[in-house]
């Protein structure tokens, strides 16, 4: 949602020798003949990974002698010293997980993963250089919301059917429990917070109570996802993160990614989705089922076998968690004049009064409703 904020610099990319460059337009164009007759680099937007302070996306493009194009992405991930490897953000991940090779020969029926070119460790930070994908997909359909949860159960249920999980120190491990204890300060100090008229228009009095008694049965949901199978999550398949290509589906932004319960994949892919594509309170039940009866297809089409509640429950369950963050980050939001304006362009809201009743409205259903589900399966 929001660019890197711009703290950290890379000196070295002022100075990228032209051998190096070379090198990668290379690999890119398949050709290792080619030379470089000019290039230029400009910044992409980086979402929400950068409002962590961690990630800056360049775009290197130009014209080889022989005037063939060519375009390569460099994500650079800055150190965050606070972090260790097994903190839910740790800021090195992605670059791991790639390194690791993990990633080089993912189920049938999953995604493909963008091809790497190089990568290369600073200390300070790394760089990682991949391919520039062309999404030709504008937009999306509720068909398409259900083909991309089909391939996340496809990548689920391999690695419950058999297939072994990627144990590596530096994967996350329970990512939406691991962000919970971050919350605490916040809910504290809620009292305090609702005291500016934005955030208590988009956590309404009425409201208000039922999520402080949510976040006082955390640890009840947090003990039921740890109870689930275990399987390979990416944590954050949303839009912005699944390019489609003329043959193929390319899952980026492995940043997150690790061991988790199952059905926790399906998330972001309904909850980011429901903040990214403006969805109403009335339309997130639709979404919901659409995603849920894909993921399922998936889990069948790996051999998973097992109760379809088990999977409603760990998507439940961590969605309430995932909720509880995202009552943080709106209020932080809204509370932050200076992040108005860019508020109200993303989600195309006139003013700002718009966009906290717009986060009030799915918060009823990524919270609220999901909370009172989570509670049903429990009982039984």
């Amino acid at each position: 949602m929001f660019s890197p904020p711009g703290r950290l610099q890379d000196p070295r990319l002022e100075s990228i020798p032209k051998a190096k460059l070379t090198e990668i337009a290379r690999a890119a164009l398949g050709d290792s003949s080619i030379q470089l007759r000019s290039w230029s680099r400009e910044p992409v937007h980086g979402g929400s990974g950068g409002a962590k302070g961690g990630t800056a996306i360049h775009r290197f493009s130009g014209l080889t002698a022989c005037d063939k194009t060519w375009s390569i992405i460099l994500k650079v991930l800055y150190r965050r010293p606070e972090e260790n490897q097994r903190s839910p953000y740790y800021w090195k991940r992605e670059y791991e997980v790639y390194r690791s090779g993990m990633l080089d020969d993912l189920p049938p029926g999953s995604f493909a993963t963008p091809q790497i070119y190089a990568l290369e460790d600073f200390d300070e930070y790394c760089w990682i250089w991949m391919e520039d994908i062309v999404d030709v997909k504008s937009e999306w359909t509720l068909d398409d919301y259900h083909s991309i949860a089909k391939r996340l159960g496809s990548l689920s249920g391999a690695y419950l059917t058999g297939r072994p999980l990627p144990r590596y120190e530096w994967l996350s491990h329970a990512w939406h429990c691991a962000i919970v204890p971050g919350l605490a300060e916040s809910f504290h100090k809620l009292e305090c917070y609702l005291e500016n008229p934005l955030a208590s228009r988009t956590l309404p009095l009425e409201a208000k109570a039922r999520i402080q008694a949510i976040w006082r049965e955390r640890a009840i949901f947090i003990q039921a996802l740890s109870a689930l199978p275990t399987t390979l999550c990416h944590i954050d398949a949303f839009r912005r993160n699944i390019l489609h290509r003329q043959q193929d589906v390319v899952l980026i932004d492995w940043a997150v990614a690790g061991q988790a319960a199952l059905g926790e994949e399906l998330v972001a892919l309904v909850a980011v989705s429901a903040y990214h594509e403006g969805l109403s309170y009335a339309e997130c039940p639709q979404l919901d089922r659409v995603v849920f009866t894909g993921y399922l297809d998936g889990l069948a089409e790996a051999g998973w076998r097992g109760d379809a509640r088990l999977a409603r429950l760990g998507y439940t369950c961590a969605m309430v968690l995932r909720g509880l963050a995202g009552v943080k980050q709106d209020i932080d939001l809204l509370v932050d004049a200076g992040c108005h304006q860019q508020l109200m362009d993303n989600h195309q809201k006139r003013h700002i009064n718009e966009v906290a009743d717009f986060y009030a409205e799915v918060r009823r259903f990524r919270l609220l409703d999901m909370a009172a589900e989570a509670r049903e399966l429990l009982k039984n």
